[in-house]
């Protein structure tokens, strides 16, 4: 039996954007990008009763909210989003048009600070097909990889375990996979990928695969891959904890390095367990990697994620004794 079927997908998914809006004197924040499907939120009703914010990726290390510059390191700049909100609201972040860096970070931050929040992801229609020859290279949509370093907040200074399970969650890019398996250099007996089945569309699984088959081949990791759905944050996130519970003792260190409601899952997946190590290339996206928008999904991280005793803040300690 597979256990997953027992387990809780806390997903609301709706079948085109339009169909979507927040609840009532709810927080939005979202990001806007090159690609459409960042733009939905445009389709709004004029009449939401909702705070709308948006974010603007500056840099890797620092975005743009409202008149507000934030350093995405430091949890008491990130703060700073939440002044005057009531922990009662719940909180919307829309990643579907944000970086990693930005999303992530505010993530962390409004987990910390105690609110219910809800994650909102846009499919693409479709992604842009390469114009280059290159075997197994169906789409193009990385210029360069800037190199391994944490995301903003996700540091791990636990000491470096002799033996440590990677699990890649691989998407369309080989050459990261390659890339992350040059760098971290695993035992690779210990190499896990996680493929998404089904994938946005039918035939993308056999493109994913196809596009990593060179590594998945020449380390023999295709012996350890698992297969989740590629739009369910939930359904990766207990792969990942199924993976870690067969393999106790060993440090897991988790590369989402595919689609952004797997990436979901390995960020959630640390703010739960933050021995685990995240690691993130940080790839410079192409323009117009993407076409049109297709199903929108709403995801209740707050229903599985709690922010540790160890990270509330202050200010929340307070709010709770007064309560």
């Amino acid at each position: 039996m597979n256990s997953l079927k027992v387990k809780p997908i806390l997903t609301d998914t709706y079948n085109i954007p339009a169909e979507f809006e927040p609840k009532s004197d709810s927080i939005y924040l979202y990001g806007e990008s090159d690609e459409f499907r960042s733009t939905h939120i445009k389709n709004f009703n004029s009449n939401l009763n909702s705070l709308l914010i948006e974010i603007i990726d500056k840099d890797s290390s620092s975005v743009i909210a409202g008149e507000i510059e934030l350093q995405l390191r430091s949890s008491k700049s990130l703060s700073k989003l939440w002044l005057h909100i009531d922990r009662n609201r719940d909180i919307y972040i829309d990643i579907t048009g944000m970086s990693h860096s930005a999303w992530s970070a505010i993530l962390k931050s409004a987990i910390d600070e105690g609110f219910t929040v809800l994650v909102v992801y846009v499919e693409p229609s479709s992604y842009i097909l390469s114009n280059t020859s290159i075997q197994g290279q169906f789409y193009d949509l990385s210029e360069k990889i800037k190199g391994i370093y944490p995301l903003p907040g996700f540091a791990n200074f636990n000491q470096e375990s002799s033996e440590f399970l990677l699990i890649p969650i691989l998407g369309f890019e080989g050459a990261r996979f390659k890339y992350i398996m040059e760098q971290v250099q695993p035992n690779y007996r210990n190499v896990y990928p996680i493929v998404g089945l089904p994938g946005f569309r039918p035939w993308y699984i056999f493109e994913s695969i196809e596009n990593n088959i060179d590594v998945l081949k020449s380390t023999r990791a295709w012996e350890s891959m698992s297969y989740v759905p590629s739009d369910c944050p939930f359904s990766c996130y207990y792969k990942l904890d199924n993976i870690r519970e067969k393999n106790k003792g060993k440090q897991l260190k988790i590369a989402p390095i595919g689609t952004k409601p797997h990436a979901l899952a390995a960020i959630m997946y640390y703010l739960n367990h933050p021995e685990v190590e995240i690691i993130y290339d940080h790839p410079v996206r192409k323009t117009g990697r993407t076409d049109g928008a297709s199903k929108l999904h709403v995801y209740h991280v707050s229903a599985l994620v709690k922010a540790k005793p160890d990270r509330i803040t202050s200010r929340t300690r307070r709010k709770n004794r007064d309560v």
